[in-house]
């Protein structure tokens, strides 16, 4: 199996099936005493709803959805989720659509709902971009790329706001100065990309620049270092918010959970991490101490770090100039979850 090729939704399908049966309650044979009715039947439980949640790659990104999805805690209130690989261009578009109920992109959400589409976000999950900016052996600094091909996943998603950021922290422009390469949809096929020559530099998430380091590229800047801005956390159209808020809820419920879950299970977390992208113990090691820290274990939206987002996309165009953050967002939601699990 290709490694980061792992389909989500049939993990879910396969937990679902292997989940043991509830075991049956005592039995009698004998008739109901004089005077009672007749005895009442068993209360079923509701079968799981199924909802579809896009996420744009398979990266540790979204290791705190993969974590909520093996360990059940998405199952636990009654939901089964299939996770959808889409493409970060089109994320937005297929859940307007109604293709899809969740995702777990900012970029997109938030560059299509500036744009007057009714998105809404109401959590941050990752607070920090998980990114290594990797270059070839012989380049020694962000400005020997000048002129140089740069890779990226695919245009709108986080790979390539990243790519951008950095750069122009560089005094770089990404459409001037440099080539901007699309690789493709996961983060391996970028790696490829580096390791062959293809690009000179890309931006990697854990494990993949790991292992590109222990290849022989070169670490120009590890993003956490130098941007603090808030990656993914869940997003919803306005009219499912409105109208099954305790779904969306119970999904914000679980992601916090699952983050608490890797904060107090490390082992765990990192054989999952191992199994699911099948790499080293090493590098699921080391990968799980650069993503923890970024993780937001109360699910609440980091307002002031999406300002600072919102800012640089506004800088660079790609977002009307009057557009506020906090016209999309749902602040409450995180505050209800957190006192559903505290009532638990």
């Amino acid at each position: 199996m290709t490694p980061g090729r792992v389909p989500l939704g049939l993990i879910a399908l396969l937990l679902a099936a292997c989940a043991p049966a509830a075991s049956p309650g005592p039995t009698s044979s004998a008739p109901p005493a004089a005077g009672q009715g007749p005895a009442l039947a068993a209360t079923s439980t509701p079968a799981p709803v199924t909802v579809r949640y896009a996420y744009p790659a398979t990266s540790l990104v979204f290791l705190a959805q993969k974590v909520a999805l093996e360990q059940g805690f998405y199952r636990q209130y009654g939901l089964e989720v299939e996770m959808v690989l889409v493409g970060a261009g089109v994320m937005a578009a297929a859940q307007l659509a109604g293709e899809v109920e969740y995702t777990t992109s900012y970029p997109a959400t938030i560059r299509t709902a500036a744009q007057g589409a009714p998105l809404r976000i109401v959590s941050t999950v990752v607070d920090a971009p998980l990114f290594a900016l990797m270059a070839q052996p012989g380049v020694q600094r962000l400005a020997d790329l000048r002129g140089k091909p740069v890779g990226i996943t695919t245009r709108g998603g986080a790979v390539d706001k990243v790519t951008r950021d950095l750069l122009t922290q560089a005094g770089l422009d990404a459409d001037t100065d440099v080539v901007i390469l699309p690789a493709g949809g996961q983060v391996t096929v970028l790696l490829e990309a580096l390791l062959s020559g293809r690009v000179q530099a890309a931006a990697l998430s854990p494990p993949w620049f790991v292992r590109a380091r222990d290849q022989g590229m070169r670490v120009l800047v590890k993003a956490p270092e130098v941007l603090r801005e808030p990656q993914n956390g869940l997003a919803v159209t306005a009219e499912r918010l409105a109208q099954q808020r305790e779904q969306v809820r119970h999904m914000v419920q679980a992601e916090i959970e699952s983050i608490r879950f890797m904060q107090q299970n490390r082992a765990a977390t990192v054989a999952l991490t191992r199994e699911w992208l099948e790499i080293s113990q090493a590098e699921a090691e080391e990968a799980y101490d650069f993503v923890l820290p970024a993780l937001i274990p109360d699910g609440r939206i980091d307002v002031e770090g999406l300002r600072r987002y919102v800012a640089t996309e506004k800088a660079e165009g790609t977002v009307p100039a009057d557009f506020q953050i906090e016209s999309i967002l749902d602040t409450q939601l995180a505050e209800e979850a957190l006192r559903a699990l505290s009532a638990r």
